[in-house]
């Protein structure tokens, strides 16, 4: 195996520690348990709720628009060979 090849899947593997890592915190800790949670406390937790939904939906849409403008870029140049025909 390439050295490369092998920083890169230790990288991965990393990667996805980390990430599950830092996901299963919320989980295991009563803090973020919104059952639990009153007044100030809830509301916290539904801010934290509303950003991430925020990042979901920013990060979704920005992958489509991506995409969108690539078709509407090639549709633009048919009509401009179509017209100059």
């Amino acid at each position: 195996m390439e050295p490369l090849l092998g920083v890169k899947i230790g990288c991965l593997f990393a990667l996805l520690a980390v990430t599950l890592g830092c996901g299963l915190i919320p989980i295991c800790s009563k803090w973020f348990q919104i059952e639990a949670a009153t007044g100030r406390h809830r509301r916290v937790l539904s801010l934290l709720g509303c950003a991430s939904a925020g990042v979901f939906l920013g990060a979704g849409f920005m992958h489509m628009t991506v995409e969108a403008l690539e078709g509407i870029e090639s549709e633009i140049q048919k009509f401009t060979v179509q017209d100059r025909k």
